[in-house]
């Protein structure tokens, strides 16, 4: 019985000591420029490590290709290919590819990429698309890349792979995903809301982050830093109400791609990201209700923001430090409402743009941090609200409200260009002790807050020569513009050569006081609401008793007194005074002239008496080519040998009233002048609104009474 089992037992061994002989499909050294291209369907083994140029590639459907563990050691562009096929299988593999990526797999369906280890230098250890991809297991240098989309990637399994180390983490069709824990090397997101990227280091070989047909992802306190030069760092794609901030963009090797790329998407903010030293930063294509703003692109010196198919996409509050290159259409560069922005410590609201590190223009004045003239942005689209960052290197000394000290202001004693960088409040302004000295207020306000019989910009007693002040509001001082600054004394001062210029001085007691000047210019200026109301009874928008004056342009209205005007050579033009009590005191003024002005509805157009002190010291200026419209008295004349000539009374309540009745003359002297076509010589008039009799060569036949005496007109 034993023996029969034994026996029994002998020949079943003889049977199976010599099988069958096994067909492997083996790949080894000695094979492999053959064997490396698969065109049958089976199953295919490693046998061997193997290194050669070329890798391998499958060109048949129902395809298994299992290394065994063995290297397969390629030099050449892929170390597996396989394109337009269906159920392919590797795995056991270990890839080592130099050029390009370890496997790619162009549109194959029913694909399985298991357990096996892929080391490249290129962008992507394993790339692939196509439906119904398992990838599981891999351990990976670079990245898991592809032709994404929402169809392919909803068929797809990742799971257990890393990239040195690190997992990638794969997401689908879920909903509330959280946030993504943080040692991620990989981040792929579709058809997935609410999920948070945060606080990590994404510095791996690969497109760091997808996210794709998903809403309510935020990117955020990131840095993101991957080393690859085919692609880009985020895919952002047909996704909505997604949030990338505060992030910080670099690249270990220099990269052609941007940083993030968006395809269709919706509602997307892009904020308070750093970017330095790429190539790209931003390209947006189809990108719609969208905000850009608070990021930082520094030497970004290729593109820093492009795309097309854009709308309600604004860019604002962004600095661009050498990196002012778009290739945009249809981006709008400025908040699309008000915003708070910080300018040399301060915050304003407002409508913002960027900050340009390259902007120059030279005639730009600063309103609270904000150029007045707009940036290039390309030749189709501007920047209107260019950011200030900083007080600007450009050889003018920028003052704000920090420069002025709360009792003595601000004291200029040296030449330069001043400019005013904010509104300004103040007890005391601005006093000038130095020639060459150009103060621009930028269309800024400088406001006194107390001590009465402060100026807002005065010069102080001595010589001062080539003063030029420009653009600025100076309101409630006792005198907005004093020159010299201690006049009640009239001192020794020698102030030649000022120009004031585009200033308005509102609700002041006098807005210009000049006295002793010599040619003196104030052009296009305001003084609006300035009355006795203060310390000063005069009450005045200027009070000007120099010589060789010219104010042209100017207007006054609300006024005291318009102008209080003293001198020699004085020359008033083209102003308006307008419902003042008194439009024009012309007393003690010698050889002036006051021509193409216009005096409405005040008491008083010209007076050269303000009633409080009767000067006829008015001696030889002509006033001349006016126009007197609705005042209660057009013009009351004292003085000698003034010329009227030339101007228009209409609907005043008494044209004329004339103090000195034989002193003047209400006629020019002999001219040469055109009428109907005709041209003639001799003496005219003033038109009073109405007919004289007949007219004859353009002139009435009958006299204009004034006070009972007969003047021809």
């Amino acid at each position: 019985m034993v023996t029969l089992i034994l026996s029994c037992i002998g020949f079943v061994s003889a049977i199976t000591a010599e099988p069958d002989p096994i067909d492997y499909n083996s790949i080894n050294n000695s094979n492999y420029d053959t064997a490396r291209n698969i065109t049958s369907p089976g199953m295919y083994y490693l046998t061997e490590n193997i290194s050669n140029t070329n890798g391998i590639i499958i060109s048949s459907d129902n395809v298994t290709l299992d290394g065994q563990g063995y290297f397969l050691n390629i030099t050449g562009d892929y170390g597996i290919f396989s394109d337009t096929h269906t159920n392919i299988t590797v795995k056991n593999v270990k890839i080592n590819s130099t050029l390009y990526s370890g496997i790619v797999f162009e549109n194959i369906n029913f694909t399985t990429v298991e357990n096996n280890t892929i080391n490249t230098s290129s962008l992507s250890s394993l790339w692939g698309s196509g439906y119904n991809f398992t990838v599981v297991n891999n351990s990976m240098s670079s990245g898991f890349g592809g032709n994404y989309g929402l169809e392919q990637l909803t068929t797809y399994k990742v799971v257990g792979n890393t990239i040195n180390g690190k997992p990638i983490y794969f997401y689908k069709n879920e909903e509330n995903i959280g946030e993504i824990p943080s040692d991620a090397s990989q981040i792929i997101i579709s058809n997935c809301t609410n999920g948070q990227i945060k606080n990590l280091t994404l510095d791996e070989n690969a497109v760091v982050i997808y996210i794709g047909d998903s809403s309510e992802i935020t990117v955020e306190n990131c840095t993101i830093k991957p080393n690859i030069y085919h692609d880009w760092d985020i895919y952002l794609m047909n996704s909505e109400n997604c949030n990338i901030s505060g992030n910080t963009f670099s690249t270990s090797e220099s990269t052609e791609f941007a940083v993030i790329i968006s395809y269709y998407s919706n509602n997307i903010t892009i904020s308070k990201n750093t970017l330095n030293g790429m190539q790209k930063g931003f390209s947006l294509y189809g990108i719609t209700n969208s905000r850009i703003f608070g990021n930082t692109f520094e030497n970004v010196y290729s593109v820093a923001i492009g795309g097309y198919g854009i709308s309600e996409v604004y860019v604002y509050t962004n600095n661009f430090i050498n990196s002012t290159r778009m290739d945009v259409e249809n981006i709008t560069f400025n908040s699309p409402a008000n915003v708070s922005y910080l300018y040399n410590g301060t915050t304003y609201s407002g409508i913002a743009g960027n900050y340009w590190n390259d902007y120059s223009e030279p005639e730009a004045i600063i309103n609270n941090g904000i150029w007045s003239i707009p940036y290039a942005v390309t030749d189709l689209i501007n920047d209107s609200y260019p950011l200030v960052k900083e007080k600007p290197e450009d050889g003018k000394i920028h003052l704000t409200q920090s420069d002025f000290d709360s009792e003595t202001g601000y004291i200029i004693n040296k030449s330069g260009t001043y400019v005013l960088d904010e509104n300004i409040t103040c007890a005391m302004g601005i006093g000038i002790n130095a020639n060459d000295v150009i103060i621009n207020g930028w269309g800024h306000c400088l406001v006194r807050t107390g001590l009465e019989g402060s100026a807002g910009i005065y010069i102080l007693d001595g010589t001062n020569e080539n003063i030029d002040i420009k653009h600025i509001l100076l309101k409630n001082w006792t005198v907005g513009l004093s020159a010299p600054y201690n006049f009640m004394e009239h001192p020794n001062s020698d102030i030649s050569n000022m120009v004031v210029s585009d200033c308005k001085f509102e609700c002041n007691n006098i807005g210009v006081v000049s006295i002793g000047s010599e040619n003196t210019k104030i052009d296009s200026c305001e003084f609006i609401n300035n009355t006795n109301e203060g310390p000063l009874p005069l009450g005045a928008g200027m009070l000007i008793q120099d010589s060789n004056a010219n104010i042209t342009n100017c207007t006054f209205e609300y006024n005291e007194r318009g102008t209080f005007l003293e001198g020699i050579d004085v020359t008033i033009d083209s102003c308006n005074f307008i419902n003042n009590t008194n439009g024009l005191i012309p007393a003690m003024l010698h050889n002036g002239t006051v021509t193409c002005c216009k005096f409405e509805n005040n008491d008083y157009g010209i007076t050269t008496s303000d009633f409080a002190i009767v000067k006829i010291d008015v001696q030889e200026n002509t006033i001349s080519q006016n126009n007197f419209i609705e005042n209660d008295c057009g013009l009351y004349l004292g003085g000698i040998n003034n010329r009227v000539y030339l101007n228009i009374f209409e609907n005043n309540s008494q044209n004329i009233n004339s103090i000195s009745l034989f002193g003047n003359y209400f006629q020019s002297p002999e001219v040469t002048y055109e009428y109907e076509g005709e041209t003639y010589k001799g003496r005219l008039g003033n038109y009073y609104g109405e007919e004289l009799g007949t007219s004859n060569a353009g002139i009435f036949d009958k006299p204009y009474g004034i006070e009972g005496m007969l003047f021809r007109k």
